[in-house]
């Protein structure tokens, strides 16, 4: 009889460990900045808010396809807090959040893929999102940190801010304002939701 229950707790311990925390259903998409916050540094030439804005509607409908259900923190060219894009998340249950972002830099050279969480929870997430996006783009892996921003560290569900390339630069900048390149990059990042909750 003892050795039957040690075999069912083992087992159990097994399903523990080979069962996701939770099966993610739910898909939180932030479209960074927006409205009167362009994004980038000031003088930028390119706004950041409309790339954001556009990977995130591509992601949406690619998500919608594979059968999750997606909420936007926004939907057109207006501006969200960063408070009131975590209560957006957090009012969901079993779902995940994703910022999508471009980055900048005051040195032209600076290119490449940085992907950034903040909870231990959240670092499965980042790796999957951060392993296809440099593989999508073909730029410098700048690695995954984890950081404290606001978005990613006042969401309760596993949230990743993803900066998807520098506009800052000539060369990656001019491949963003490609809408075939955007769309490679919401490919990616679906497929990284896909295989890690489908």
């Amino acid at each position: 009889m003892r050795s039957f229950q040690r075999l069912l707790s083992g087992l159990a311990c097994w399903l523990i460990f080979l069962t996701p925390a939770f099966a993610a259903r739910t898909v939180v998409i932030d479209a960074g900045h927006g409205g009167i916050d362009r994004g980038g540094v000031p003088g930028q030439r390119l706004a950041e808010k409309l790339y954001t804005l556009d990977v995130a509607q591509r992601l949406r409908a690619r998500l919608q396809r594979a059968g999750f259900t997606t909420v936007m923190t926004r939907s057109n060219d207006t501006f969200v807090g960063l408070r009131q894009r975590c209560a957006i998340a957090n009012s969901r249950r079993n779902a995940i959040f994703i910022s999508i972002h471009f980055n900048c830099a005051p040195r032209e050279g600076a290119c490449g893929i940085e992907t950034y969480y903040y909870s231990p929870g959240s670092a499965s997430l980042a790796a999957a999102v951060h392993r296809e996006v440099v593989r999508t783009a073909g730029t410098p892996d700048r690695n995954m940190r984890r950081r404290g921003f606001y978005v990613i560290r006042n969401t309760r569900s596993p949230a990743v801010l993803a900066e998807l390339g520098f506009l800052s630069n000539r060369q990656e900048g001019r491949r963003i304002t490609s809408g075939s390149y955007r769309q490679q990059l919401a490919d990616a990042l679906a497929r990284a939701i896909i295989s890690k909750y489908r």
